[in-house]
């Protein structure tokens, strides 16, 4: 992952439109820093985006945790070379749409990290109901941690119990 200090970008428009088209056309994510102490932020693809919140919401926890409201209201959308700049009520997540779709996306790194948390459990905890009734089986099934284990000096669970065959 890249890194630019946020004055960098924000000071010339050029070198945005640049980080947001690499964005865009690798998919690989751009750190965005600060020197003032501010957090850390990031621009990453809509549709890396988009596949975490798809896998965040199959997970049962609060929401996302979004700042208070910005003092001002933020500025209108803004056109930057191709794209178009639409600041959030929060002042700090940022969405760039180019022809109206949405190609890229700046959020907080905390924020960022908390929705690849959520997307993580939600992706593992994602079974179908006969699927998760098999998995639960197969795990009632297995001998308790440690039993048979090489560090006892076991030979493992021992053989698989003979199944008799219909003939």
């Amino acid at each position: 992952m890249r890194t630019v200090e946020l004055t960098d970008v924000v000071g010339e428009f050029g070198r945005l439109v640049a980080l947001i088209a690499l964005v865009e056309e690798t998919g690989e994510r751009v750190s965005v820093t600060t020197d003032d102490g501010e957090q850390p932020r990031v621009l990453l693809p809509a549709a890396e985006l988009a596949e975490l919140e798809y896998w965040a919401r199959r997970h049962d926890s609060d929401p996302l945790p979004l700042p208070d409201a910005a003092p001002e209201r933020p500025p209108g959308p803004e056109r930057q070379g191709p794209y178009t700049r639409y600041v959030h009520a929060d002042g700090v997540r940022t969405t760039f749409t180019r022809g109206r779709a949405v190609v890229v996306e700046l959020r907080l790194a905390d924020d960022l990290d908390w929705l690849e948390e959520q997307a993580r459990y939600g992706r593992q905890g994602y079974m179908e109901p006969k699927q998760s009734a098999a998995f639960a089986d197969f795990l009632a099934r297995q001998a308790p941690v440690g039993v048979g284990s090489a560090s006892d000096g076991g030979a493992g669970p021992g053989p698989l119990p003979e199944v008799p065959l219909d003939q």
